[in-house]
């Protein structure tokens, strides 16, 4: 399949972001589907678009008249002349039901919250993809889309390392204290087992001293 030019245009996030290029996918319905240039501004490969768009439910056509949206594939699917050819006929696993599509007010909402808690190169303490997702109910793909394309990779969170760094060090520490102690109860075992042998030793000796003075007593 050749590769095809897919247009842009610039967009308007809202007031912290201003306006930033993006890929558009456009359906003859009119639906439109946006994929930011990674931090608005630096081109992705295409093979990176074409990715993005499919894994929302897009079909992505050899030109922009083709591309269909998940709306219209559920309602008119693909004749077999619009489906991509594939490289094996063997049975394929069902397809999913497509993710539901981010909107421009998700985007902003997604932005905003990221713009209140990234600290230059990272999310402030306590913070990630997946909290900040479940906070605001949105999937954990569309925080990982927003920040990507605006502010960057995730990054470490100082809080987190730390947190999963002093777990790590319990971890083995207690690792040790249970062998240690698994070591003591085993010598315990046996320190008491040789006072019970000894203790039998004494009696028996005490009981014979007892024979011996009376025999010597006679």
């Amino acid at each position: 399949m050749s590769v095809r030019d897919f247009p842009s245009e610039r967009i308007d996030t809202d007031a912290h972001s201003g306006v930033i290029n993006a890929y558009r996918m456009t359906c003859g319905c009119g639906a439109v589907a946006f994929y930011p240039f990674k931090r608005g501004v630096v081109q992705r490969p295409p093979e990176a678009i074409y990715r993005h768009f499919r894994s929302y439910g897009w079909h992505v056509g050899t030109t922009d008249r083709k591309d269909r949206c998940p709306a219209c594939l559920a309602h008119a699917p693909l004749s077999s002349e619009e489906v991509p050819m594939q490289s094996s006929p063997s049975s394929a696993p069902p397809k999913a039901d497509p993710p539901p599509e981010m909107s421009r007010a998700d985007r902003q909402i997604i932005f905003a919250k990221i713009s209140d808690i990234w600290d230059g190169e990272r999310y402030c303490a306590g913070w990630t993809d997946k909290r900040l997702a479940a906070d605001l109910n949105v999937p954990s793909a569309w925080v990982g889309e927003v920040r990507d394309g605006f502010f960057g990779p995730e990054g470490s969170n100082p809080l987190l390392d730390q947190y999963l760094a002093t777990a790590e060090e319990i971890r083995r520490e207690q690792a040790g204290i249970v062998e240690m102690r698994k070591t003591a109860l085993e010598q315990s075992a046996a320190l008491r087992k040789r006072c019970d042998e000894q203790e039998s030793r004494i009696r028996a000796v005490e009981a014979l001293s007892k024979r011996v003075e009376k025999e010597i007593g006679r």
